[in-house]
């Protein structure tokens, strides 16, 4: 016996999308010689210290402490968990610090995650 086949044009179900927002967050960060991070146009004031911390780790990982930056944290879409919000902009934050000390393009989108409440 075959399975069951859709008919044309039916997608199957995104299981592995099933818990994104459709909120995204946006980070881009720019290197600089003045060892002082710099948080713009984040969200709230508790993101802006996240992601200040995010930069500072991320530097200090890379061993490039001595160095410091300006971050801009941005979220368009949806709503979603101020924790989800601010887990995603700490990943966001972290891969652009990366990215630039690469010399890649700064900017990274980090879709939100949500943990159903069941």
């Amino acid at each position: 016996m075959s399975a069951a086949r859709r008919p044309p044009g039916v997608r199957a179900p995104a299981a592995r999308h099933r818990h994104l927002a459709n909120c995204t967050v946006h980070a881009r960060f720019s290197l600089s010689d003045i060892p002082r991070i710099s948080v713009a146009a984040a969200p709230d004031e508790g993101s802006a210290a996240m992601a200040r911390a995010a930069a500072v780790r991320a530097l200090a990982e890379a061993g490039r402490g001595y160095l410091g930056g300006r971050v801009e944290v941005r979220t368009h879409g949806g709503t979603a968990r101020c924790r989800s919000v601010r887990r995603a902009a700490d990943r966001a934050v972290a891969l652009a610090v990366a990215a630039s000390l690469r010399g890649d393009a700064t900017g990274v989108r980090i879709r939100v995650r949500t943990h159903p409440l069941a």
